[in-house]
């Protein structure tokens, strides 16, 4: 079964760790398109090609790019009219994007211009219902005609697809992470202190200010993996807290491990903002859609630490603690609990480390992809409505 899939943007590193996965499975051959993806995600698509002679990747010319746009929706693939992704036919179109991306666009026309009849999946992780400037409404509802299948990323993202107008059939399947990489490594607790960590951008709808207040209010180290607009604010808490806020930049998944391994809780402090890029009067409500780095701490066996925002909460279960977000105090109590009190925090990563393999690895996640692959090319197809939206799922289901 050939299945093409696409990615584009800067923050995709992840998918090359999905798509590993889905090489070993013996009857799949997969193609990447890719554009505007970062060195980090080139040099990972490269190894894969490698390392399975069943792989082959394409990272092609775009316009539009994020950098130019501040959103991955803008990004255009320059495709040459005879380019090798068009003249083979796959088994299945995999779009990794939105319904409204300009890419999924010009995805489903390649369907419609050199594939006719292929079976088309979708990615979902909007989790707001938001109005877009025009073209994009028209091709998100055009998108939303032409799928035969979307795999929303939780329970909002279904539900906001619905809302826009989806009545297709969808299975919820979260982001992953990859069990073998993301794994508990002998440390030492008693040779560093307390030590909270948080991993992504230094922005302020990440509440990166609001967990440095709070950890000086515990006096426990921070150690921040990342980079972003509030990294002078970090440089001058990191002065006044001389060797208890330590900065890094950012890690690829090679030593994310390592350093998730040295923390004693992950926090993921987000707030809601509205964000608004080269359209100043299009405000989009910045909510955090999942949360990927929670997963990667679980895995690692570090107790997460998450506010209310989005779906944190979700996401995090019975694994960890949640907040009000913005609230420092509350943060600061959660964070101190886990100090205090070992056989919670052991319990939280024991629960942790369950959650991490059983509902969001990637190995369970490629299963569930290539059986609805794996029905869309059979005589029968896939039932109109999934296990996922009857009300009384199955237990891989209902985690995801």
């Amino acid at each position: 079964m050939h299945v093409l899939t696409t990615v584009v943007g800067k923050r995709t590193e992840h998918w090359t760790d999905l798509f590993d996965i889905l090489c070993e499975q013996p009857d799949i051959t997969l193609t990447v398109l890719a554009a505007d993806v970062s060195p980090t995600t080139r040099r990972e698509l490269a190894l894969l090609a490698r390392r399975h002679h069943r792989l082959r990747y394409h990272v092609v010319p775009h316009l539009l790019g994020e950098s130019l746009t501040g959103h991955m929706a803008s990004v255009l693939f320059r495709l040459p009219g005879q380019h090798d992704v068009t003249t083979t036919r796959p088994d299945i179109l995999h779009v990794i994007g939105e319904a409204a991306y300009l890419t999924t666009w010009q995805a489903l026309r390649l369907r419609q211009r050199c594939w006719a009849g292929v079976p088309t999946t979708l990615y979902a992780a909007q989790n707001v219902v938001t109005r877009f400037p025009v073209p994009f409404p028209r091709i998100e509802r055009q998108s939303y005609l032409s799928v035969n299948h979307a795999f929303p990323i939780t329970p909002a993202a279904l539900r906001v697809l619905r809302v826009k107008g989806y009545r297709g059939p969808a299975t919820i399947v979260p982001l992953g992470v990859d069990t073998r990489v993301f794994r508990p490594m002998p440390t030492d607790p008693a040779a560093h202190p307390f030590t909270v960590g948080f991993v992504g951008r230094f922005e302020p709808h990440k509440g990166v200010a609001d967990l440095l207040r709070a950890a000086e209010l515990i006096d426990c180290d921070v150690s921040l993996v990342g980079d972003g607009s509030l990294s002078g604010e970090i440089d001058r808490a990191a002065a006044r807290r001389p060797g208890r806020v330590h900065r890094h930049g950012w890690a690829g998944h090679a030593d994310l491990p390592a350093l998730l391994n040295r923390m004693d809780a992950l926090a993921m402090p987000s707030v809601e903002v509205v964000q608004r890029n080269t359209l100043p009067w299009i405000g989009i409500p910045l909510r955090e859609q999942f949360g990927r780095v929670l997963v990667e701490a679980m895995a690692c066996g570090v107790p997460v630490v998450g506010s209310d925002v989005g779906e944190i909460p979700y996401v995090v279960g019975d694994a960890g603690l949640v907040f009000p977000a913005g609230d420092v105090p509350a943060l600061a109590n959660r964070l101190a609990r886990l100090r205090d009190d070992p056989a919670l925090a052991g319990q939280l990563a024991n629960r942790g480390l369950r959650r991490a393999g059983l509902d969001f690895g990637w190995d369970r996640i490629a299963d569930t992809l290539c059986t609805t692959w794996r029905g869309l090319r059979s005589p029968t197809g896939l039932p109109r409505t999934t296990p996922a939206e009857t009300g009384q799922p199955t237990r891989e289901a209902n985690a995801r």
